[in-house]
């Protein structure tokens, strides 16, 4: 497994020789980073800064969550890579539990700063912001309207492992492209649930205490469609689910109304 260049390693004090270090794939839960010892190393993002200082001190209970490495002269990207300290676990289908993170996890991210990355254009961004510009007969912001507004954490359900009985834990955090209601964190691990099959459709009436959540859910599931509309690797079958759950939720969010 080829490593990340030597500069770079270099440059976060990671452990290596050249001749017997050897990298590790870690799978998408890390970015498809190369983990190095205790260090997995990725590709950085536009965000990579916003969400490094937020999850060095970020206390989430319940959690554990995966802090960055900075380099030498405290730097959080080197030459377009990140690094960030390795933590056990595994993706999981346990949905319930990740809603329940997520939740937590917008509460704690009420006080966190903004991120201050120009507006995007990638196909994330875009297909957020449609998302959010969606109207019929189903939608309503209403109840929406006096909900707080927090950076949201767009793939909660991508980014959180599991490792037997301990905590899950928080890999990055994804940022919204802009502020968005309490609970849309939540909405989008539960569509994402729902559309992969990985949970049954009651965990909608488990979760009907989070206030506007038919609404969110609405909002999360056009995020995914539009997702699959714009994204240049979008499967026919990803497509097939995403117009299953919306049908579902689009005819229970018209009952309500």
């Amino acid at each position: 497994m080829p490593l990340p260049p030597e500069p770079v390693l270099a440059a976060f004090n990671a452990e290596f020789h050249p001749r017997r270090t050897q990298g590790e794939l870690v799978g998408p839960a890390w970015d498809n980073g190369i983990r190095v010892g205790d260090i997995v190393f990725a590709e950085a993002r536009p965000w990579t800064g916003w969400s490094a200082k937020v999850r060095e001190k970020l206390s989430l209970p319940g959690a554990r969550i995966a802090r960055p490495v900075l380099t030498a002269d405290g730097r959080y990207t080197a030459a377009g890579w990140k690094a960030t300290q390795f933590v056990e676990g595994q993706l999981r289908g346990r949905i319930d539990e990740t809603v329940q993170l997520a939740l937590r996890l917008d509460e704690a991210l009420e006080l966190a700063p903004l991120p201050t990355v120009d507006r995007r254009e990638d196909v994330f961004a875009r297909a957020e912001r449609a998302a959010w510009e969606e109207s019929g007969e189903a939608y309503s912001d209403a109840e929406l309207a006096e909900l707080p507004l927090v950076t949201a954490h767009m793939d909660v359900l991508g980014t959180t492992v599991f490792s037997g009985a301990n905590p899950p834990a928080l890999t990055d955090i994804v940022p919204s492209a802009a502020p968005r209601p309490v609970g849309w964190s939540a909405a989008l691990v539960m569509v994402d649930g729902l559309i992969a099959g990985a949970v049954d459709d009651d965990i909608c009436a488990r979760f009907a205490s989070v206030p506007g959540i038919q609404q969110l859910l609405l909002r999360a599931v056009a995020y995914r469609r539009y997702v699959n509309t714009l994204h240049p690797r979008s499967k026919a079958t990803v497509r097939s689910n995403i117009e299953r759950v919306e049908e579902a939720l689009v005819s229970a969010a018209s009952d309500t109304l």
